[in-house]
């Protein structure tokens, strides 16, 4: 679920796992994952007007959606243990 309070987006974890996937939680990380989604189909339309065959496009926009998705991934993990670093900061503090 998104939370759309722009007053909770800098005070919480941008994703959640669960499982080998990241769901956006606030507005930030829906945003995130639309520009990686977009900018796939973007990859996808490119590579498909210079193929020659569909064998040819499937092969070369594979490489680039691990590459996407590796990108997604790592922000997603690092904006997760960040928070969860300042969570735990703020609670031995207080």
């Amino acid at each position: 679920m998104v939370n759309f309070s722009s007053k909770n987006n800098m005070n919480s974890s941008w994703f959640k796992r669960k499982g080998i996937f990241f769901i956006p939680t606030t507005i930030l990380g829906l945003l995130l994952l639309l520009i990686c989604l977009i900018y796939a189909v973007y990859c996808f339309i490119q590579i498909d007007n210079r193929s020659h065959s569909v064998s040819d496009t499937l092969i070369n926009f594979a490489f680039k959606l691990l590459i996407i998705n590796a990108v997604y991934s790592l922000i997603a993990y690092f904006t997760i243990s960040i928070f969860k670093q300042l969570e735990d900061n703020f609670k031995s503090k207080h």
